[in-house]
Parts: C-alpha cells; structure tokens; sequence
C-alpha cells in the first residue's frame, strides 16, 4: 500500500524556513529610502532584489504545494464536509479574526489621524461596506490574499477532485491552468475586475501540482538518495536560469516554471540541511508568524522612518534586523498568548 504518512518534523522545519522567506519578502525597504548613484546603493538594491524578489519568493508556490498535497493525500468526497469543518477552525475563524482586528488598527490609526503613516493607507470609515470589505475581502490586510485562497480551495476541492482524479487528466489540467495564465486570457480580469476576489490563477497552478502529487504521488515527498540530493541542487540553479529568462522575456510560463521548480527542490534540499534553533523555536507558530509579521514589519518600518536617517547603509541594515526583531517579538508574544490567553492563542496560530 502506498506511504500517506510524512515526516511532521520536516514538514514544521520547512514551514518555519518558508515563513522566515516571508517575512523578508515582506521587508524590502527601498521605496522607503534615497538611493544616490554609487556602488554602495547598487550593491543595496541588488542585495535586497535578490532576496525579496527572487530566493523568498519560492516561499509562495511551496506553501500552495504542500498545502494542495496534504489536503489530497485522503481526500474524496465522503470527506468533503469533515474537510471543510477543519478549514473552518485553521483557515476561516483564524481569517476573519486577524481582519477584524486589522481593520479596527487602521480604524482607529484613522480617528488619532495616524493612518497616513501606515503604508500611506487612508482612514477607514465605520460602516457595513467598509467593514465586509475589511473583514471579508481583507482590504486592512492585504497580505490574507494566500489564506482566502486556500479557503476558495476547500470549497472548491470537489472540483479540483474531479481534475486530479485521473493521472491523465490532472496533468492535462495542470498544463491547461499554466498555459491559460501564460495567455492572461483571465489574468487582467480576475485581478482587475474581481480585484483578487476569485482563484489566482498562478496560484491555483502550485495548489494544483500539489493536488495532483497528493493524489497520485504522496510517496515522492518522503524520498531520499544522494541521486535526489543532487538533483535539487541542480533545480535550485535551473531555478535561477529560468528566472534569469524570466526577466529577460517576461514570459509568463517561465515565471510558474521558475518558482515551481524552485519550490520543489527546495522540499527535497531540506533534507540535506541542519535547521537552526531559531528556526526549531518558530516551527509551532509558522501561522501566527505568517498572520502577524505584518503589523510589526509595518510598525517598524514607520518608527524607522521617523527616526532614522535616510542613507542606503540604514536601509540594508533594517531591512537585515528588522525581519529578525518582527520574529523576535512574535516568539515572545506566541509564549506570552499560550500562557494567559490559551483560547484567543488558538485562534490566531489557525487553531494549531
């Protein structure tokens, strides 16, 4: 019988590592500071493209994969309600909590007048359409995008069942989905009309190659030979050539070929890695760091503003310590919530 069983301590490992990507993804500063012409601020904007817009954005379609892979390892549809009742503790509850409480920040930033500071956001008025823009389509809190897909997901998962069913068909819909995107037939109208409101397209490919693999392969996840060893060093730097013709094309199935195969290898070069501490210490909380990053990241990013002086040696050097002093303050309030307010602590860690 087929393995459907996976390592739990690689799986926290990796999520801890994409989450840390995620933070500093999410710290690149350089709109935020005057770069003369020089070699220094060259080497500054290179240091933080490379990061933030290349090696931490594989951090996205792994987190779709694994997530497509797991939901599909035991999935038909005699289980489709117990799925969603787990989604609606770990994705729904969690979803609506952490906008709620967005929404309210910037509310009340708006009524003391400091909302302009917080990402140039403008005040938000206290009425029914603000708020179910807030709460339901995360307007406050727009780095949600990723948790209200994957509740669009779970409601679809029949559906999605129905394409990965069949090994045939599933990689038929697998390179359908990546050549309608390469095409932006939908592209410009789901992110402009619907205004990220219905499936991303690129998205809902790395959710769907997780689905296939869960469906068809779950075994692969838990293979390991010196032969796969090298193969996902050679992944990571085709990863980097294709990005290399990425930006040099624009193509768009490059893009999905690149960050897919980038997230793949980095799943089987983990393996061959030593975690360290810190990143051990984050593994039960990857959901509260992925929640919660973002208030922080924002607020220090505005006290450095204020505070610091504008030269490209302060924005390396932020956007280096502030990830670190975002994650330091999310273990220590993870720990402070798990103590007094164990309930409250479920819910914003996705009932983890």
């Amino acid at each position: 019988m087929e393995n459907r069983t996976i390592d739990n301590k690689k799986l926290s490992g990796i999520n801890a590592l994409l989450s840390v990507l995620v933070v500093f993804l999410h710290s690149e500063n350089l709109h935020a500071y005057t770069m003369p012409e020089g070699t220094f601020s060259s080497f500054v904007k290179s240091f933080e493209w490379f990061f933030s817009e290349n090696l931490c954005l594989m951090a996205v379609p792994a987190f779709f994969m694994i997530s497509g892979s797991l939901f599909y390892r035991d999935f038909d549809i005699s289980l489709y309600p117990k799925k969603l009742k787990s989604r609606f503790f770990s994705l729904i509850v969690p979803f609506f909590a952490w906008n709620l409480f967005r929404y309210l920040l910037f509310y009340i930033l708006g009524v003391t007048g400091f909302a302009k500071g917080v990402m140039g956001a403008r005040p938000l008025e206290f009425n029914l359409k603000s708020i179910i823009s807030s709460v339901v389509f995360y307007k406050s809190n727009l780095g949600f995008w990723f948790i209200y897909q994957l509740i669009l997901y779970a409601i679809l998962s029949p559906v999605i069942r129905l394409l990965v069913k069949n090994k045939w068909v599933g990689l038929l819909s697998i390179f359908g989905m990546i050549v309608i995107y390469s095409s932006d037939i939908f592209g410009n109208f789901l992110m402009v009309t619907m205004n990220k409101r219905f499936i991303l397209l690129d998205s809902f490919v790395y959710y769907l190659i997780g689905a296939y693999v869960g469906t068809h392969g779950f075994w692969l996840l838990s293979k390991k030979s010196n032969t796969i060893k090298y193969l996902s060093i050679a992944g990571l730097l085709s990863g980097q050539a294709l990005h290399y013709i990425y930006l040099h094309t624009c193509l768009l199935w490059v893009y999905v070929l690149w960050l897919a195969v980038s997230a793949i290898s980095l799943w089987y070069f983990y393996d061959y890695i030593k975690p360290a501490k810190w990143l051990t210490a984050i593994s039960s909380i990857t959901f509260f760091v992925y929640a919660g990053h973002g208030t922080i990241l924002e607020f220090l990013q505005l006290l450095g503003a204020y505070t610091l002086p504008d030269s490209p040696i302060i924005a390396l050097i932020t956007y280096i310590t502030f990830p670190v002093v975002t994650l330091m303050v999310l273990l220590v309030l993870s720990k402070l919530y798990k103590r007094y307010t164990p309930r409250l602590w479920k819910i914003l860690n996705g009932g983890r």
